[in-house]
């Protein structure tokens, strides 16, 4: 099973370093978690979600394909992918892409309303948890995304473990599969999914302090401060 552990860690760090790659090539606030900014330039949730579970799923399948291409297991990619990872997978691009509406609709609607980093207001890690609009954007912490990323790093966590604990009961590579989950997980994180994407449809109220959509469009005001100062 050591080719499987060996293969599964090479290639999970290789998605961690292209990921850490592509952040040094945003315009906002480059460095190794720059694949988080979003198209307000803030740390989102949503992209910490699609990233996390791209390296964990994608690395693991990576890992059991090269483990049994080097053992000789005749039809390496002669496994099956269960229906509830395929699902959760399906989960998380479809809350990305409702949540990106979202924005995308409020960024048109109500842009002063609407919080926004720059370099002249800079995004900081703690906004993954705050509100992105009204007067208490970078203020306040949204409940329903602290929910929605305590509940992913428990399944998170579960399932890299559960990966372990099936590869170790393998008795070759050839038996290695990637791991299923029941179904009440899966049940529980469509639930928060949805929790967290419902709650991006209520419009917050007053305007926040610092950048926001439509300052950063039509240029600063003189007496602009910046709500997040370097």
């Amino acid at each position: 099973m050591n080719t499987i552990y060996a293969a599964w860690a090479i290639s999970a760090g290789a998605c961690l370093l292209i990921a850490m790659g592509l952040g040094f090539a945003v315009r906002i606030a480059p460095g190794p978690l720059g694949l988080l900014i979003d198209q307000r330039g803030r740390y989102s949730l949503t992209h910490v979600q699609v990233v996390m579970w791209t390296i964990v799923v994608l690395s693991l399948v990576s890992g059991i394909f090269w483990g049994r291409l080097l053992d000789d297991v005749p039809d390496p990619l002669g496994f099956d992918i269960p229906d509830e990872v395929l699902g959760l997978l399906g989960i998380v691009a479809g809350s990305a892409v409702a949540t990106k509406v979202a924005k995308s609709a409020k960024d048109v609607t109500r842009p002063a309303s609407v919080a926004a980093s720059s370099p002249a207001d800079p995004p900081r890690p703690a906004q993954i948890f705050f509100l992105e609009e009204g007067q208490y954007a970078d203020r306040v912490v949204d409940v329903a995304k602290f929910q929605n990323l305590i509940i992913t790093m428990v399944l998170v966590v579960a399932y890299v473990a559960m990966a372990i604990d099936t590869i170790d009961d393998a008795g070759s590579a050839a038996d290695v599969t990637v791991p299923t989950f029941s179904g009440t997980f899966l049940t529980l994180l469509g639930i928060s999914h949805a929790a967290y994407v419902a709650g991006k449809l209520p419009n917050q109220a007053g305007e926040p302090a610092g950048l926001t959509v439509e300052t950063r469009e039509t240029g600063l005001p003189a007496d602009f401060k910046p709500r997040n100062p370097k």
